[in-house]
């Protein structure tokens, strides 16, 4: 059996048991009992109970927002915030056969009867079979990009990233994750993911927006940060082949490209062609479904790109067909309230394309 720093342990062959505080060998670890003492034991004497990361020395962050050996919040946006003394990783139910393969950032309310009232944990869910590493930057009014928070979320796990006072919530509204995908075996390799949010604070205002997920017991407010990981590592996801994936990625950062300057038609102006055989050439293969969603995931990907990069008009085309695809996409930049989106202009695109403004680059 595996066990890494944090993990709570008993010993097979006496009573009592400890926190493994130290890997030694792949066949001894340190363990503190709870006198205080560290025990170096054989693994094969030892069996995990749970894993308390409040323990673990490889993961949290400088700048971290929760210090729970210490039972308080420190460094968040605005002020000091109380926590319980607790680890800040906990397990999610996964119902069998129903695995969800995205990532979201969750604001829950701590008092579950008071739902709009209260301090808020912020917590990031990891629902899929991955280890996920991430960094959590948060929009700062004069000091531009702020790290909070960076860890690894074991998979079907959650993380609570902060607790805040409600009066705190608007330094949240405007982040930005990073996310890498680990497995110790897999058939193709994932793309990490930059995943940009800006969050309605009249969302939290209206307690029918709280609802309990599937894998969790409480009521939350849930932003889905990637549309699914499978969608990325099968043959439905990444174009073309996993070099040639990634020798266009390496192309991108030497250019200091970003995603939505491959569309730019003028200075912080961009076209994007949401047809499928502009997007990608082997889609013969695809469902209307998969069809769909492959557009929407490059109509965020690219809406985020060009809102980092301070892009001021966007151009999707979507064409006619039976309006699902414009559908959807209103329904996306319905969320966004600093954004304004209406028909492109009729003599060139005609009724087949949405002009979106953003009224405040970041």
């Amino acid at each position: 059996m595996k066990f890494k720093p944090g993990d709570v342990v008993k010993f097979l062959n006496e009573k009592g048991g400890g926190v493994v505080t130290k890997i030694i060998s792949q066949q001894l670890v340190s363990v503190a009992i709870e006198d205080g003492f560290e025990i170096p034991t054989a693994t094969s004497e030892l069996l995990k109970v749970e894993s308390d990361d409040k323990f673990n020395g490889q993961h949290g962050s400088a700048g971290s927002c929760v210090d729970f050996s210490q039972g308080i919040l420190t460094a968040s946006p605005s002020g000091i915030t109380q926590a319980e003394p607790e680890s800040r990783i906990f397990s999610l139910r996964i119902v069998p056969g129903k695995a969800d393969t995205a990532i979201y950032l969750a604001f829950c309310p701590k008092d579950q009867k008071w739902l709009i009232t209260g301090e808020l944990e912020i917590f990031l869910l990891n629902p899929t079979d991955f280890d996920v590493v991430y960094s959590f930057n948060l929009k700062h009014s004069t000091a531009g990009w702020k790290g909070v928070d960076y860890d690894i979320i074991p998979p079907e796990s959650g993380i609570v990233v902060c607790v805040i006072a409600r009066e705190e919530l608007d330094a949240w509204q405007e982040g930005v994750i990073q996310i890498i995908f680990h497995k110790e075996s897999q058939n193709r390799l994932v793309l990490p993911v930059h995943a940009a949010y800006k969050l309605k604070m009249s969302r939290l205002l209206k307690e029918d927006n709280y609802l309990v997920p599937a894998f969790h017991h409480q009521r939350m407010i849930l932003v889905k940060l990637t549309d699914g990981v499978a969608a990325k590592s099968d043959s439905e996801g990444i174009e073309g082949s996993d070099v040639e994936a990634s020798q266009r990625l390496s192309r991108m950062f030497e250019r200091n490209e970003s995603l939505i300057d491959r569309h730019r038609i003028a200075p912080a102006e961009a076209e994007v062609d949401l047809h499928i055989s502009a997007l990608r050439q082997d889609y013969s293969h695809m469902s209307k479904h998969e069809v769909l969603k492959f557009q929407i995931d490059y109509f965020r990907r690219t809406l985020d790109s060009a809102m980092m990069h301070q892009y001021k008009r966007i151009i999707y085309i979507h064409g006619i067909g039976n309006g699902v695809l414009r559908d959807a996409i209103m329904q996306q930049l319905n969320t966004y309230e600093e954004l304004q989106f209406r028909t492109a202009p009729f003599e060139r695109y005609g009724y087949g394309a949405i002009e979106v403004l953003n009224s405040n680059p970041l």
